[in-house]
């Protein structure tokens, strides 16, 4: 159901439409508009592979980024690098906000300062993470930047999203198949497409697996007491 291949497939079926890829969140939108949207909820280096992707198909698309995750830490100097490499293949990066982590929407002020002043891109449009309760208040803004939860984006345009592993593929074929009247605002997570796994479980899996042994990694590298135990291990297995 996922795969780089299939992700290739889906870019160029949209691209032979009369659809118009858009990173511009705040311009006319259109029947003809696509928002390709990336919410990156565990991984940095798997959105830097799909943007390599879309970059070889010269397609841009808007990447949101979270700051308040346990997932990965943006600030590094490896993701910072990455999320940099992303804007200047021509994709919009911006802020993928969790308003659960704080007790209320100004702690947002605090999130957009760090996100500009880092990456020196201006957030303009903010992609809430698990937004519930705001859809009840479509058109509420973060301390006056839009959301991408707005009804000009959530109602006004055919709003298709892989959250949860969902195919999307015959939500998009109908749309493109039925009377458009509406843009697409497709959201589309980098792990699903970019990861390893028959079905979203698997691909969950894999991922954690990858990131353990990359934990471990760092561990061996940062403490010699666990460099010499993961030694000691290795020599007996051997001898065995």
């Amino acid at each position: 159901m996922f795969s780089i291949q299939r992700y290739k497939d889906l870019i160029q079926k949209l691209v032979n439409s009369d659809l118009k890829p858009s990173t511009n969140w705040n311009d006319n939108l259109s029947s003809k508009t696509l928002l390709l949207r990336h919410d990156v909820d565990f991984s940095v280096d798997l959105a830097h592979l799909l943007a390599q992707v879309e970059f070889k198909l010269n397609v841009s698309s808007t990447y949101f980024f979270m700051l308040s995750t346990n997932m990965y830490s943006l600030l590094s100097a490896h993701n910072q690098s990455l999320v940099k490499d992303i804007a200047e293949m021509g994709h919009k990066i911006s802020l993928h906000f969790d308003p659960t982590v704080y007790k209320n929407l100004e702690s947002f002020v605090n999130e957009k300062y760090i996100f500009e002043n880092t990456f020196k891109r201006k957030v303009d449009i903010v992609s809430i993470h698990r937004p519930g309760p705001f859809l009840d208040n479509n058109n509420i803004l973060l301390s006056g930047t839009p959301q991408t939860y707005q009804d000009i984006y959530y109602k006004k345009m055919r709003y298709i999203s892989d959250s949860a592993g969902r195919d999307v593929f015959p939500l998009i074929s109908k749309y493109l198949e039925g009377p458009r009247d509406l843009g697409l605002h497709l959201l589309l997570h980098p792990i699903w497409w970019v990861g390893t796994g028959n079905n979203p479980t698997e691909t969950l899996n894999d991922w954690r697996n990858k990131k353990f042994d990359f934990i471990t990694s760092q561990i061996r590298n940062n403490c010699k007491t666990y460099q010499d135990w993961v030694m000691n291990i290795s020599l007996f297995k051997y001898q065995k």
